[in-house]
C-alpha cells in the first residue's frame, strides 16, 4: 500500500470514457518525467487497489464527463467512494492536488464531473497547489489544457520543492542552400532571423538592412552576423517563405504573401514566426511482416479488437442479425434516413424503451485501402504481422495496444482498430512533420501543432474534420512509417444509436434508425465520405433496403430471409453491445404525463415510449387514467423526410398521443407558421406549464448544439409568461426539474 509521496514523487490519476483523459494524462507524465519527477499513473478504478488517496500528499486528476454529466464507468467507484457523508470534513487534509476537467459547453451540465469533484474534494480538506481547468470539447480541447499544463509542470516542480529545468526544444531550420534538413536546440522562445525583408512582429516595424534585427516582445535589437550561434547564423528558417511559397517565388510574384490561408498555407504573422512545437515522442513499436498472407476464415475467427472492453459497454458483445432495413425519406430529401431492425432472439441482450446500443463499426474498404497505398505498404498489406517493442526505445512504460490483435494483416488492423477518421492530434501532426521531405510542407505541419498556430489548427483540422488521410494527400513530401503512425491512432470507437423499439410490443427485435452522413470534399477534406458507421450499415444493407416508395413506417411482421436467400447472401449481422449510464426512461407508471420533444431522427427514442405504451395501456385496469402524452416533433418537409408518419397518425387517433404538434421548417407556408419545436412549445405554453406543475416529465431528443439550447429556452419562456416569473425565477424552476429528473436529455453533437 502506498504511503505519503516522497518530495520528487507525484500520484497522477485519471477518468476517461473514450481515451481523451488517459491520452492527456500520458502526456503529463512524459512532461514530468522529462523534469525529473516520479510519476505513478493509475486511472480511477484502481482505488484501494493501487492508491488510496487519503495517504497521498500531491496529486494531479483529470476527469471527463459522460451521459448526464455523469463521472466515467471506470471511475464511479472513485467518486461513490469520497462522495459518503460519513467522511469527516478533514479527511484529505493532508492532500494537494491539480485537476483538470473534460467536457462539452454544448451540454447542460459542461465538465459536471470534474467540478464535483474539485468541490469535494476541497470539502474534504484537501488543498489546490495549482488553478483546476476544464477543457472544452465545443472550441477544441487544447485551447484550455495546453496551457493549462504548460503552467503545471512548473507549479508541481515548486510544490516538491524540485528544481524546473526548461526543456529544449527543435526548431527546424532549412540550409540556405538547399532543402536539407537541420536542427538545433533552442531554450524558450530564439528571435527571428531576417534577411533584409520588412516584417511586422508585436505591432513594431523593423528594417533588416544587412546585420540582422530581431523585435521580440517589443524590444528591438540588433546583432551582425559575427554575434550569431554559428549554428542560426549559417542556417535560414522557414519563416523567410510566407504561404508555402521560395523566397524566389514571392519575389517574382511580387507579393510579399498569399491572401488567405488554408490548410497547405499560412500568412502573416504566422508564416513568420518562431515556432514552438511539441516534442517528438519516442518511436517505440517495431512492425514485423509475415511470409503468410491472413486468410477469411482467419478474419472471421478473429476476436473485435482482440475482446478488450470498449467504454460505455453495459453487455457483452451480442451478434445481431439485420432483419430489414427501410429508406424512411423520399430521394430528394437532404438527408437520408434509415430503419434497422435487428433480430436479437435467443441472445441475453436486455434493454428499456430510451435506451441505447452501440454498433461496432469498420473504416471503409476505400479508404483504408487509399492509406495503405499512401504509406507505400500495399504489398505487405494483407500478410500477417506481429508487433514488438522496439529494444532500448527511449520511450518510459512502452505497451502494444492492448486491442490490437496479434497475429493479422495490417489492412485488418487499419480497418478494425483505428479511427482513421479523427481530425489527428497535434503529437500526430509533429510526427509527420519529421518525415515530411519538402521545407514548405514541413514548416506548416510545424505551424499546424505550434502553439503559434493554435488558431490555424483549430480551424483547418479540427472544425474542418480533416483526417490523417486527408493530410497525407494534401502533404505529398510526407512519408512516416506506419508504425509511427499506429503508435498514436486513437482506438476506433463504436457508435452509439437510440433504440426505438419496445421489448413488450415487439420481443427478440430491436430497432434503430439513422441519418447517413454525408461530408463532401472541400477544407482541406480531399474526397467526399460519409460516415464511419452509418456509411457501413448502409453499405451492408443496401441489397435488401426497402425504398421510399414501399412503405414509411417499419413493419414487425416483415422478416427478409427470403429477400437474402434469393440474392445469395448469408444472413447479415452485427456485433451491438448495450450502453451503460441509461437515464432516459420513461416512467413505470402511465399515468404521469409526458412531454416529448424530438425532431429528425431524434424522435427514434419516443417511437419506443409510444409503442411500449400503446402495449401497456391495452393491459390498464383504468385506461381513463393514462396520462396526457405531448409529442413535438419537426422535419424540413412533410412529404420527403416526416418520419414514422403514419404510426404517429395510428397514435394520436388511438389516444397512445395527446396532442403530436409538427412543424416543417423549409416547406413554404405563412409567416406565423411555427418553423421548429421551440415556437410550438412556446405557442402551447398556457397547455403546458400546468402540465409541468403536474409533475409531467420533459424528455428532450436530438441535436445539443442549438435544438437543446433552443428548447430549454422556449421552457424557461413559457414558464415565465404563464406564471409571471422574472426570467431568473423562471430559470431555477427548469435546474429543479432537471436535479430531480423531470427534464431529460438524450442529445449529441
Amino acid at each position: 500500500m502506498p504511503g505519503l509521496s516522497k518530495s520528487d514523487r507525484f500520484l497522477l490519476l485519471y477518468g476517461t470514457q473514450t481515451g481523451q483523459a488517459e491520452a492527456i494524462a500520458k502526456e503529463i507524465a512524459e512532461k514530468g518525467e522529462a523534469q525529473g519527477l516520479k510519476i505513478e499513473l493509475h486511472d480511477l478504478g484502481k482505488t484501494e487497489k493501487k492508491f488510496n488517496i487519503e495517504r497521498e500528499t500531491c496529486v494531479v486528476i483529470v476527469t471527463s464527463t459522460t451521459g448526464d454529466g455523469d463521472p466515467p464507468d471506470m471511475a464511479l467507484k472513485f467518486f461513490r467512494r469520497l462522495k459518503k457523508k460519513t467522511l469527516p470534513d478533514d479527511y484529505l487534509a493532508n492532500l494537494n492536488y491539480a485537476l483538470l476537467g473534460l467536457g462539452d459547453s454544448n451540454y447542460t451540465n459542461f465538465c459536471n464531473a470534474g467540478k464535483t469533484l474539485d468541490s469535494r474534494l476541497e470539502e474534504l480538506g484537501a488543498k489546490r497547489l495549482y488553478p483546476s481547468g476544464w477543457g472544452d470539447d465545443a472550441v477544441g480541447l487544447e485551447v484550455a489544457v495546453e496551457p493549462w499544463m504548460d503552467g503545471l509542470i512548473p507549479a508541481l516542480c515548486k510544490h516538491l520543492g524540485y528544481p524546473y529545468k526548461e526543456i529544449e526544444v527543435d526548431i527546424c531550420t532549412v540550409k540556405a542552400s538547399g532543402d536539407e534538413k537541420t536542427s538545433h536546440k533552442a531554450e524558450s522562445n530564439i528571435s527571428k532571423e531576417m534577411e533584409n525583408p520588412e516584417y511586422v512582429k508585436n505591432g513594431l516595424k523593423s528594417e533588416a538592412n544587412g546585420d540582422t534585427q530581431y523585435v521580440n516582445n517589443g524590444q528591438k535589437t540588433e546583432a551582425n552576423s559575427d554575434s550569431l550561434p554559428k549554428e542560426i547564423s549559417n542556417t535560414q528558417t522557414i519563416d523567410g517563405a510566407c504561404g508555402g511559397q521560395s523566397n524566389d517565388e514571392i519575389q517574382d510574384s511580387g507579393d510579399s504573401q498569399l491572401k488567405e490561408a488554408s490548410l497547405l498555407a499560412s500568412v502573416l504573422p504566422l508564416c513568420g514566426e518562431t515556432l514552438t512545437v511539441p516534442l517528438l515522442s519516442q518511436a517505440y513499436l517495431r512492425l514485423e511482416y509475415l511470409d503468410s498472407e491472413m486468410k477469411d476464415n482467419k478474419i472471421s475467427q478473429t476476436v473485435i479488437q482482440n475482446g478488450v472492453p470498449f467504454p460505455s459497454a453495459a453487455s457483452s458483445v451480442t451478434m445481431a442479425t439485420v432483419l430489414s432495413s427501410t429508406v424512411m425519406t423520399h430521394p430528394e430529401a437532404l438527408k437520408k434516413t434509415i430503419s434497422l431492425r435487428l433480430g436479437i432472439e435467443g441472445s441475453a441482450f436486455d434493454y428499456q424503451p430510451g435506451d441505447s446500443i452501440s454498433v461496432l463499426c469498420s473504416n471503409s474498404d476505400e479508404e483504408v485501402t487509399r492509406i495503405i497505398q499512401r504509406l507505400d505498404v500495399i504489398d505487405k498489406a494483407d500478410r500477417l504481422c506481429q508487433f514488438s517493442i522496439i529494444p532500448n526505445t527511449k520511450k518510459k512504460n512502452p505497451t502494444i495496444p492492448q486491442y490490437y490483435p496479434s497475429d493479422v494483416s495490417l489492412r485488418h488492423l487499419l480497418a478494425t482498430c483505428v479511427d482513421l477518421r479523427e481530425p489527428p492530434k497535434k503529437a500526430v501532426i509533429r510526427i509527420l512533420a519529421e518525415y515530411t521531405s519538402k521545407e514548405h510542407e514541413r514548416r506548416r505541419l510545424q505551424e499546424l501543432c505550434s502553439k503559434q498556430g493554435s488558431g490555424d489548427y483549430t480551424h483547418f483540422v479540427r472544425e474542418a474534420g480533416v483526417s490523417v488521410l486527408d493530410l497525407l494527400m494534401t502533404f505529398t513530401s510526407c512519408t512516416p512509417p506506419v508504425e509511427r503512425l499506429l503508435e498514436h491512432l486513437p482506438r476506433l470507437q463504436p457508435r452509439p444509436y437510440s433504440i426505438c423499439s419496445s421489448p413488450v410490443a415487439d420481443p427478440g427485435v430491436l430497432e434503430v434508425t439513422f441519418n447517413v452522413v454525408e461530408i463532401s470534399s472541400g477544407s482541406g477534406r480531399v474526397f467526399d465520405r460519409i460516415g464511419v458507421c452509418t456509411g457501413m450499415l448502409e453499405r451492408l444493407t443496401r441489397p435488401i433496403q426497402k425504398s421510399y416508395g414501399d412503405h414509411c413506417v417499419s413493419s414487425p411482421e416483415e422478416d427478409i430471409s427470403d429477400q437474402v436467400a434469393s440474392l445469395q447472401l448469408s444472413p447479415m449481422k452485427l456485433p451491438i453491445f448495450a450502453r451503460t449510464s441509461q437515464h432516459f426512461h420513461m416512467p413505470d407508471d402511465l399515468t404521469v404525463p409526458l412531454i416529448l420533444v424530438g425532431p429528425g431522427t431524434g424522435v427514434a427514442p419516443f417511437i419506443g415510449f409510444l409503442r411500449h405504451r400503446e402495449a401497456l395501456h391495452a393491459k390498464m385496469a383504468d385506461p381513463a387514467l393514462y396520462g396526457d402524452t405531448w409529442l413535438f416533433f419537426g422535419c424540413r418537409h412533410r412529404d420527403k423526410d416526416f418520419l414514422y408518419r403514419r404510426e404517429l397518425a395510428r397514435f394520436e387517433e388511438t389516444g397512445i398521443l395527446s396532442r403530436m404538434c409538427v412543424c416543417f421548417s423549409r416547406d413554404e407556408q405563412d409567416s406565423d407558421k411555427p418553423r421548429y419545436v421551440q415556437d410550438n412549445i412556446c405557442r402551447h405554453a398556457a397547455e403546458l406549464v400546468p402540465l409541468i406543475d403536474k409533475g409531467a416529465k420533459i424528455f428532450v431528443c436530438g441535436d445539443a448544439k442549438h435544438m437543446a439550447k433552443d428548447v430549454n429556452e422556449a421552457v424557461i419562456k413559457s414558464i415565465q409568461e404563464v406564471k409571471g416569473f422574472d426570467n431568473e425565477e423562471a430559470k431555477k424552476q427548469v435546474m429543479r426539474l432537471r436535479l430531480y429528473k423531470f427534464y431529460l436529455e438524450d442529445v449529441w453533437t
